[in-house]
């Protein structure tokens, strides 16, 4: 997994707190996952506002959705 916040979206403080969460949140919804998964998450405005339940919830609903798309 990939994880891009750039300096537009917060400062140390906030980016680090983002990457955190979404680390968080990709290992806990990592577990029904498709193994092999390339991911790539890149951060934009408004991500640090974001509470960890909303990051959590928002990476399971992109895991469903990448893994609907990959089968037949």
């Amino acid at each position: 997994m990939g994880i891009t916040v750039t300096k537009r979206v917060a400062g140390a403080v906030g980016r680090n707190r983002v990457k955190r969460m979404v680390r968080e949140a990709f290992r806990n919804s990592y577990r029904w996952s498709r193994a092999g998964l390339d991911v790539v998450v890149i951060a934009k405005n408004g991500a640090p506002r974001l509470g960890a339940a909303e990051v959590a919830r928002q990476m399971a609903t992109a895991l469903r959705r990448i893994q609907g798309a990959g089968e037949p």
